[in-house]
């Protein structure tokens, strides 16, 4: 069985999602993203600063969305829908 490797811009998603569920809380804990994200820590964090470069994370401490990470999250899930309405999967 061949495992599917995800490419940046799925990685890169499913960060932004991680983080934008786990603000309600008071405090985003890196253990928690790291799970839900699937990640080894090392990498994740190597994610996380390409982000804060990129502009859509604040703070590698803060880890709070900008107003262009909501924007890449809000585009990427739109992606997602119009591939799956046109009978098209993204398992990259």
């Amino acid at each position: 069985m061949k495992t599917l490797r995800r490419d940046r811009l799925k990685i890169y998603g499913d960060i932004l999602s991680a983080i934008y569920f786990e603000a309600g809380s008071n405090k985003i804990v890196m253990t928690k993203i790291q799970v839900r994200v699937n990640l080894p820590y090392d990498r994740l964090i190597l994610f996380i600063k390409e982000l804060v470069d990129l502009g859509f994370v604040q703070d590698e401490t803060s880890l709070r969305l900008t107003g262009k990470g909501k924007q890449y999250l809000r585009e990427y899930r739109k992606t997602l829908n119009f591939l799956k309405r046109m009978g098209l999967s993204y398992n990259k």
